[in-house]
């Protein structure tokens, strides 16, 4: 009888195993890259409601504008490209 219980048991603590071993690949390759994929998209959309809100009006307004990166400042200004004059014949 003592053999019968250490056999269930020892069933018992290698079926907890094998669920903690599913759930621990299953969050890595699962549901951690969904959590990667949502963080990042909501990354982009903060960029982009940055860009739209202060930038871009600062941009149009300002003819430039400072952005603060560290001890250094980067300042933007619109890109206009040279018209070359076609030649007339």
């Amino acid at each position: 009888m003592r053999q019968h219980n250490k056999s269930k048991l020892t069933i018992g603590i290698l079926s907890i195993v094998v669920v903690l071993l599913i759930l621990f690949i299953a969050f890595f390759f699962v549901i951690k890259p969904q959590m990667n994929k949502y963080a990042d998209e909501r990354r982009l959309e903060g960029i982009e409601l940055y860009v739209y809100n202060f930038i871009l009006p600062e941009l149009q307004a300002n003819g430039y504008v400072q952005i603060p990166i560290g001890n250094e400042t980067l300042i933007l200004v619109p890109y206009i490209p040279e018209q070359s004059a076609q030649p007339t014949v």
